[in-house]
């Protein structure tokens, strides 16, 4: 019997990306794709799991603030029933706030390429199984979980730039966050950031940013981006 995925996106250009959808098709996993500007969240009944993807956070006086609230309650909801559930940047900050976690300012703007390492307790967890223990990982936000986490997580993996690229709620391995958005690390889907959110980058991002350079770094590293992820979202789904 097939299994059923919702995939909850934001914002236009945050997409699931190819290997999300390909690698659903491969495990015969249905997916409902609701793009939250134009569609409402529908009951989660018939669903065996829910993916959160990254997006834009919206302030509280524009429009799109209502259903923000929503999915945010929605969220809620899926986690306290258990729910299988794979947090994408943004993503992983909706379960940040459900466990009582404090998202904020992280040190620094984290942007582009860099290298995440897997913890000894992200070596052992089934979402990271076949994956190496260092990995490039395709960042984009400026803010991020802050310490301390007390029990509210298993740190799964860390970076230079950020303290939790990934956690999962302790005995609930199917629970997972990224803080890296390795489904959008492709050469194409950079592209589109770099695009669409260039009034963002002119204010968070650090003078020497170097777009150029993240494009030539997708290029170089999208055949081990896009395996690991692979790997990563398969690995997800064997846990449904």
């Amino acid at each position: 019997m097939a299994k059923h995925l919702i995939i909850l996106q934001r914002t236009l250009y945050k997409r699931p990306g190819r290997i999300i959808i390909e690698t659903a098709k491969r495990f015969n996993v249905k997916l409902n794709i609701v793009k939250l500007w134009r569609q409402s969240i529908p009951s989660l009944a018939k669903y065996d799991g829910i993916v959160v993807l990254d997006g834009n956070l919206p302030c509280p006086d524009n429009k799109s603030y209502t259903s923000f609230l929503k999915q945010k309650e929605t969220i809620h909801k899926a986690l306290n029933q258990d729910r299988p559930y794979l947090g994408i940047g943004l993503g992983l900050h909706f379960l940040a706030w459900n466990q009582g976690a404090v998202v904020s300012s992280n040190y620094c703007a984290s942007i582009g390429f860099t290298t995440g390492y897997l913890t000894h307790k992200g070596r052992e967890h089934p979402i990271f199984k076949n994956i190496p223990a260092s990995l490039p990982v395709f960042k984009w936000h400026d803010q991020a979980i802050m310490p301390p986490i007390l029990h509210a997580f298993d740190v799964l993996a860390t970076s230079a730039d950020c303290q939790f690229e990934a956690v999962s709620v302790p005995g609930r391995p199917y629970i997972t966050g990224l803080q890296f958005i390795n489904n959008a690390a492709s050469p194409r889907e950079v592209k589109k950031y770099l695009a669409k959110d260039q009034k963002w980058l002119s204010s968070a991002a650090p003078p020497e940013i170097n777009q150029a350079f993240i494009m030539a770094e997708a290029k170089r590293l999208h055949s081990e981006t896009s395996r690991h992820f692979t790997v990563l979202f398969s690995n997800f789904i064997n846990m449904l």
